[in-house]
């Protein structure tokens, strides 16, 4: 019996978080992890060099808010759906181009020349050139 609750709970985990849509705000609550994802049609829009998207996500006013920031490759790892084959994100989020979206890290082994993508292609993580431009999906911690 032990052994099936915690085949249960890894089950559970495994699957997802909890993520709740606000459809008139546009955004994306993971609130398992205490985030909040923009989720409107600028996602699909907005391509930006890697040091564009730093500076667009932290001056961007949104929901009434004004600590956005660009997602940690982690809390992209968060968002990840491989079941969801077309785009590879969790389905709350309706706005998704199957492209590479830019993460806050740069590599100073490379002397921060590259820094990490989240590619929705795959819904794997990889580095690119800090001066190609890729899409900006900001997130604000709650």
């Amino acid at each position: 019996m032990k052994t099936l609750f915690i085949l249960l709970f890894l089950f559970s985990f495994i699957l997802g978080g909890n993520f709740k849509r606000n459809t008139s705000s546009k955004v994306v609550i993971d609130v398992d992890n205490r985030l909040m994802w923009i989720d409107n049609v600028s996602v699909l829009k907005t391509l930006l060099t890697h040091e564009e998207a730093i500076k667009y996500c932290e001056n961007l006013s949104y929901s009434g808010y004004t600590n956005w920031r660009l997602p940690e490759i982690e809390e992209f790892k968060l968002i990840v759906d491989k079941r969801n084959s077309r785009s590879y994100i969790n389905k709350k989020f309706r706005f998704n181009v199957p492209d590479g979206y830019w993460a806050r890290r740069a590599h100073w082994r490379t002397l921060w020349f590259y820094a990490d993508y989240m590619h929705f292609i795959s819904g794997t993580a990889y580095f690119d050139s800090r001066h190609k431009k890729k899409y900006v999906r900001c997130v604000r911690s709650m």
